[in-house]
């Protein structure tokens, strides 16, 4: 049975992992994966973000509870923390495509990787990848 505090460790790891990915994009030069547009604002912003969520989390109550007491389980554990990452990625892709809309991907050929992400959005991408045309 999850512990009482199941869902504060899932709103947890969602805020840092949205904190990280948006530093990193940021210090990478990912423009594509910002939510906005300035990159020193950007990563403030997610290390903000990151802070406010640990600070939030390990702070308002304690949280040391053996798994035998109502804690969390190491297995639950790395299971909600891939569920709250995978959707901080997920949301990050989404947001930051709809965020930047504007920003590149005219049709022509994105850069391969990552890389491409320095000048599109995600959803542009892909969609230049899979060889679909945006209409505006």
């Amino acid at each position: 049975m999850p512990g009482p505090f199941l869902l504060d460790y899932l709103v947890y790891v969602f805020l840092i992992s949205l904190g990280v990915l948006q530093t990193v994009a940021a210090y990478s030069g990912l423009r594509g994966l910002l939510f906005v547009k300035s990159r020193p604002l950007a990563s403030l912003l997610g290390l903000a973000t990151a802070a406010l969520a640990f600070s939030w989390f390990f702070l308002s109550e304690p949280r040391n509870i053996s798994d035998t007491e109502g804690g969390l389980d190491g297995n639950q554990m790395s299971g909600f923390f891939a569920a709250g990452a995978g959707t901080a990625f997920l949301i990050t892709l989404l947001l930051s495509s709809l965020s930047n809309r504007s920003m590149g991907g005219n049709g022509q050929r994105a850069d391969p990787g990552l890389d491409a992400l320095r000048e599109t959005t995600y959803l542009k991408a892909l969609a230049g990848t899979l060889g679909i045309r945006w209409k505006r």
